[in-house]
């Protein structure tokens, strides 16, 4: 049995894409993480230790959106490789991140990458 435990709607101004304009002014930038973990064989006793710690998972999306990039798939990957650095009950990282109104040449509300990588063993 499995549970997965989500971090949605996290919201960030941060200076990813490839042109020149975007490094400039920056975009909004929306992520969606779901993490995939088993259930503790005891229940997770309201300890911290038994589950994913949002704080945590957090900090590091934040950390890594921070350092420009000119593609959300890069960022996709290096956020759930940090993920599995740094949360070792996930088994499964699902990350989704959207660039709201990027550079198209017309109307476009969003771009975005869905990420589903489960942790190499």
């Amino acid at each position: 049995m499995s549970a997965v435990i989500s971090l949605e709607g996290l919201k960030f101004h941060a200076f990813h894409g490839v042109h020149p304009q975007e490094k400039l002014v920056g975009s909004i930038f929306m992520v969606d993480v779901h993490l995939t973990m088993q259930l503790p064989a005891k229940g997770f006793q309201d300890e911290l230790a038994n589950t994913i710690d949002y704080e945590r998972v957090y900090a590091t999306v934040a950390e890594i959106m921070k350092t420009p990039k000119y593609l959300i798939e890069t960022l996709a990957e290096n956020i759930t490789e940090a993920i599995f650095r740094t949360q070792p009950l996930v088994e499964v990282a699902h990350v989704i991140i959207s660039k709201m109104h990027p550079p198209v040449g017309g109307e476009c509300l969003k771009s975005k990458i869905e990420l589903k990588k489960t942790r190499p063993y």
